[in-house]
């Protein structure tokens, strides 16, 4: 994946995570690989904002005004948890015009 034009990134929701609220956080589970996943406030506003499929950059303005956050700082963050989410098939990860 090339990270250097965050507006071409897609981010969307995989298929198979159960999940529920608790605390203001999701706590979710993965049907396809069975593994239980605890999102802090961040993955969680993360999780939220990739109801429907944004850019990288939607995600990352977004997050860094409501956290206060540096710009940098907060998509170096987002990058990995997003890949680490896509690694584990809860999201998925696209160049815009990716049929995938």
């Amino acid at each position: 994946m090339d990270w250097s034009d965050t507006s071409n990134i897609l981010v969307r929701r995989g298929a198979g995570l159960i999940e529920a609220e608790m605390d203001g956080e999701i706590v979710g589970l993965h049907i396809g690989n069975g593994m239980c996943y605890g999102f802090n406030a961040t993955a969680t506003r993360t999780w939220q904002l990739i109801e429907q499929p944004r850019s990288f950059a939607e995600i990352c303005a977004a997050l860094a005004e409501e956290f206060e956050v540096d710009p940098a700082t907060c998509e170096a963050d987002v990058r990995d948890l997003l890949q680490d989410l896509s690694s584990d098939g809860i999201v998925i990860i696209s160049e815009s015009g990716d049929p995938r």
